[in-house]
């Protein structure tokens, strides 16, 4: 079977979207399936699949982007049985009017949104952008997210919480399905080297919605205590110049570092030598990130949006990060939970111990991937 995957990031780019990809293509291409990937690039890079990836310079006039993409997946997508959407919906809407498809589409969040937090246009919570209403600009992408959903054969989502606000936007529940994110289980024991230090770890887009400015703000209230932390920022994005700036102005820069963007090999390495997870978003909608940081043995500090309580259970599996409506989380309220996961052990250990029971329940990627190439090749 040929199935034709469409992205927006891939790596190096980071991000839900990106680590799924390439492994979901792996996957199917070992069941004797013919794969392309059609992503968006900063850069041309060489790729070394065992599938073939075509990239589009993300970085030019957004008009000619926007034609190349459609031209490429009709391309390519000419003798394919199935499109795979995980990004570029609207351009992959538009090819397929041309080649009548079977279209399977991914969300993991609310591009729309995004927009809107990127351009500072809104302040809003994800499911406060729901319910309110918007400038002529966004009320358009809000209907264009919305519509190509609709057009989809069958749309998947990673959480019950993402399932019901696109069953909102109109999505049919019969063409809904939930498929957990999940990762490839480490049975290898994982034994921390950082003796003597509290490492902490946050990895994503540098992006308003994730609040890192409100973890560095938190960690700068450790240095009153008598204790010796690091914290990762890995990843990039819009915010990180003035991100930089913080830690430099808050004289952070021995305690703080950016990694910028990381392979998942490279990661690894950074969880392996970290102790707290600290997630700060204003939205998820069932981050990787999370089941990657249990996977290794880390705890986890989160705000409890979207998907995320789905994966901590009300603080079963983690410790819960406040976030009041329409605010950010606080920054005394993270500091607090950051001393309580390293002073009360015990409790620690528990809630890390439950998260891992779940891991291995529900979010094993052998256990997950293969109901993507069920659906996919029906």
């Amino acid at each position: 079977m040929k199935i034709l995957i469409t992205v927006g990031i891939y790596p190096p780019d980071i991000g839900g979207p990106a680590s799924f990809v390439p492994k979901i293509a792996k996957m199917l291409t070992e069941n004797k399936h013919d794969v392309t990937v059609i992503c968006l690039s900063d850069n041309k890079v060489s790729d070394d699949e065992n599938f073939k990836v075509k990239r589009i310079l993300r970085n030019q006039n957004l008009l000619l982007r926007w034609i190349q993409t459609i031209f490429t997946i009709i391309k390519n997508g000419r003798n394919v049985d199935c499109f795979f959407v995980n990004g570029l919906p609207m351009e992959s809407y538009v090819a397929n009017l041309f080649l009548r498809k079977k279209l399977v589409r991914k969300i993991v969040g609310d591009w729309a949104w995004e927009r809107g937090r990127n351009k500072g246009l809104i302040n809003e919570s994800f499911d406060e952008f729901q319910e309110n209403s918007h400038n002529l600009h966004l009320e358009i992408a809000k209907f264009s997210r919305g519509w190509t959903a609709t057009k989809a054969d069958i749309v998947i989502t990673p959480s019950k919480h993402l399932s019901k606000v696109v069953e909102n936007w109109g999505v049919q529940p019969n063409k809904l399905k939930i498929i957990y994110n999940g990762t490839k289980i480490v049975t290898d024991n994982i034994s921390k080297t950082n003796k003597g230090i509290v490492n902490l770890i946050t990895v994503g887009r540098l992006a308003p919605w994730k609040n890192i400015d409100t973890i560095i703000k938190s960690v700068n209230l450790l240095k009153q205590y008598d204790m010796k932390f690091k914290l990762f920022i890995v990843g990039s994005g819009p915010l990180e110049s003035e991100l930089k700036k913080l830690v430099s102005d808050l004289n952070l820069s021995s305690e703080v570092i950016f990694t910028g963007q990381k392979k998942y090999s490279e990661l690894t390495e950074y969880y392996k030598n970290s102790n707290i997870y600290i997630q700060a978003s204003g939205y998820e909608g069932l981050p990787h990130v999370l089941l990657e940081a249990i996977n290794f043995d880390l705890s986890v500090i989160s705000t409890p949006i979207g998907g995320s309580n789905e994966i901590l259970q009300d603080g079963k599996n983690g410790y819960v990060l406040n976030l009041e409506k329409g605010k950010k989380p606080s920054t005394e309220n993270l500091k607090n939970i950051i001393l309580e996961t390293i002073n009360k052990k015990e409790l620690t250990e528990d809630k890390k111990k439950n998260a891992k029971i779940l891991l291995h329940s529900i979010f094993d990627e052998n256990k997950n991937f293969p109901k993507y190439l069920e659906i996919l090749t029906k």
